[in-house]
């Protein structure tokens, strides 16, 4: 467990950063427990998306998508305060987990199709079946597959410049 200022510390962010993070992205605060290693691992890849120049707007968009798509199956229904960042903990499937949230979907990213029967609670019935009432799992996985490939186009061609940028850092710290 961390407070949220040992996560600040640990991503060379500071206390007012974190907060602002929680709450675009609209995370649950832990005062008296502190956060789960799942918050701490989803902090330093939002953090990690800024550093590779990934716009903010495109990472928000990620996680509105993945969030609902997350609720499209069920996963919200699991009790935890956390459950949209519980899928971190869990290891395994990385062609079915969605980018942020580690989410796994039930079936391969790829091939556009998801579990739509997937339940992982009991819930109150609906009026109207999710399709009838314009939730598409398929369209939002179709719109979160658009959004991702950009993103990871990005990251491709971000990484040999940041690697460069760590090794001069270590030298420069070193006097060199």
């Amino acid at each position: 467990m961390y407070s949220l200022s040992e996560i600040a510390h640990i991503l060379g962010r500071d206390r007012v950063t974190m907060l602002g993070l929680l709450k675009r992205f609209d995370l649950p605060t832990f005062k008296e427990s502190g956060y789960p290693e799942c918050a701490m691992s989803f902090f330093r890849d939002v953090v990690y998306l800024k550093l590779a120049q990934v716009p903010d707007a495109h990472v928000l968009e990620l996680w509105s998508l993945e969030c609902k798509l997350m609720t499209l199956l069920h996963a919200d229904g699991l009790g935890s305060p956390t459950w949209m960042i519980d899928g971190r903990a869990q290891q395994g499937h990385e062609g079915r987990r969605l980018f942020l949230s580690r989410f796994d979907i039930g079936a391969e990213l790829r091939t556009s199709s998801v579990q739509p029967g997937l339940d992982f609670s009991a819930s109150e019935e609906e009026l109207f079946a999710g399709r009838e009432m314009g939730e598409d799992a398929l369209r939002l996985l179709d719109s979160y597959l658009k959004l991702i490939t950009p993103i990871r186009k990005t990251l491709s061609e971000q990484s040999a410049i940041l690697i460069a940028a760590g090794r001069w850092a270590r030298g420069a710290g070193e006097g060199g």
